[in-house]
């Protein structure tokens, strides 16, 4: 079960669409219950991936949504206002809106989903040879779903984290009731007790926090998100006349975003005339890009389709990204970060500390995590590729073992983990 899913654009449904797309090709039929598109509070739509899960069986049903009414009185428009990643808390009608989501709407906005999904999984269950149910958040409102079907028809239950629950890092800071926070982790504690195996895209980090709520502490595992090698291969690599600093996905103020924009002030001062362009793919902050543009050659093309993306990532001299802020305790590992390493362009992470990614990115020779100390460090690195680059000696460096992180080969873990359950 899976909110995001088709035409949902963004990293939230890239998990699960290749999930379901290599389970089919490894001989298993995945049954997929989701948000009909009409009634979702999806922030993003990217009609170029449905393509990808036409082989799949699907069942959309109907959803309340509140974000969309939000949507309709902040902006006029029921999706164009959609949050994505953080709670809005800047203007009177926002602040109220949060304090009404954070305290009323619990675990999440999308709740309203529960019971239309729930009603149409019943029917499902009791139609077909379904041994294994497995939902993924967030929202984290899905796993409530799960744990309704596993009470009543005593499947195997797998949940997936994509990211962390009550420790997430735009609830932190907000003000909540304490009956909110207890509720809320209740929910997580009953998912987590009532699960037979827990998925995690990070490691230790996370995974002691989980293990610190359960009873059962042998039942969590890590699967990356991955990238899909037949489709990434097929992608032409077009480099611009300019050394080519890239940036995919989303950018908001509640990102390690100034330290980069530091990086910038010094390279500008530093070296003139330097032929550097900074292309920028995705959702970006307006200041953000104000404060960029003030530094660099800034090329914003937006949101695009998966497939550009790629090819702006091939494209790339180096590679940027930046990890939310507050995520150290539980680590956040950006779904993107492996599409990162398969393109052989060195990786700049932002970030105050991120043990999850600097694993990841000790595939590449070139790659590293930065912070606030590592300025000079970050300085000196760009103009080391860039006099390489424009003196005709630029390599790129993919992993030898890049294939280990292909979206099939993570489906095969993934079908070993359902086979040891359901035996």
């Amino acid at each position: 079960m899976t909110y995001y899913w088709p035409p949902s654009g963004g990293s939230g449904v890239q998990r699960w669409m290749f999930f379901a797309k290599y389970l089919k090709q490894l001989g298993h039929n995945p049954i997929i219950v989701t948000v009909d598109p009409k009634y979702a509070s999806y922030n993003l739509i990217d009609n170029s991936i449905i393509d990808q899960i036409k082989d799949i069986e699907t069942h959309r049903t109907y959803s309340f949504e509140v974000l969309r009414l939000y949507s309709l009185f902040k902006s006029g428009n029921r999706t164009k206002a959609i949050p994505q990643s953080y709670i809005p808390d800047q203007s009177f009608f926002d602040k109220i809106a949060s304090f009404i989501r954070l305290n009323f709407f619990i675990p999440d906005s999308r709740i309203g989903w529960n019971y239309f999904a729930f009603k149409k999984a019943k029917k499902l269950i009791k139609n077909n040879n379904i041994n294994c149910v497995i939902t993924t958040g967030p929202p984290h409102s899905t796993h409530l779903i799960g744990k309704k079907i596993t009470e009543k028809f005593k499947l195997k239950w797998i949940v997936d984290l994509r990211d962390p629950w009550a420790e997430i890092f735009y609830l932190k800071e907000k003000f909540r009731f304490k009956y909110a926070k207890k509720l809320n982790l209740k929910f997580e504690s009953d998912v987590l007790n009532g699960a037979d195996a827990i998925i995690t895209t990070v490691g230790d980090r996370y995974q002691n926090i989980i293990k610190r709520k359960l009873s059962n502490s042998t039942k969590i595992y890590k699967i990356y998100n991955g990238y899909d090698k037949s489709a990434y291969d097929k992608i032409k690599e077009i480099k611009p006349s300019s050394f080519n600093i890239v940036f995919t996905g989303v950018l908001s103020k509640n990102h390690n975003y100034q330290v980069f924009y530091e990086v910038l002030s010094h390279l500008k001062d530093k070296f003139k005339d330097l032929n550097i362009i900074f292309t920028f793919a995705g959702k970006i902050d307006k200041e953000i890009k104000k404060l960029y543009s003030e530094k660099i050659h800034f090329i914003d093309r937006g949101y695009v389709i998966h497939e550009t993306a790629i090819e702006i990532i091939k494209s790339s001299h180096l590679l940027i990204n930046f990890n939310y802020l507050h995520t150290e305790k539980t680590d956040m590992v950006s779904g993107k970060l492996i599409e990162y390493l398969a393109s052989g362009s060195p990786i700049i992470n932002f970030s105050n500390s991120a043990e999850e990614s600097n694993s990841i990115l000790k595939n590449s020779t070139k790659s590293f995590n930065a912070d606030s100390n590592d300025i000079i460090k970050v300085v000196d690195f760009i103009k080391k590729e860039y006099d390489l680059w424009s003196n005709g000696n630029y390599e790129k460096d993919i992993p030898k073992n890049i294939g280990s992180f292909s979206r099939k080969k993570l489906t095969s873990d993934l079908v070993e983990l359902i086979k040891n359950l359901v035996v």
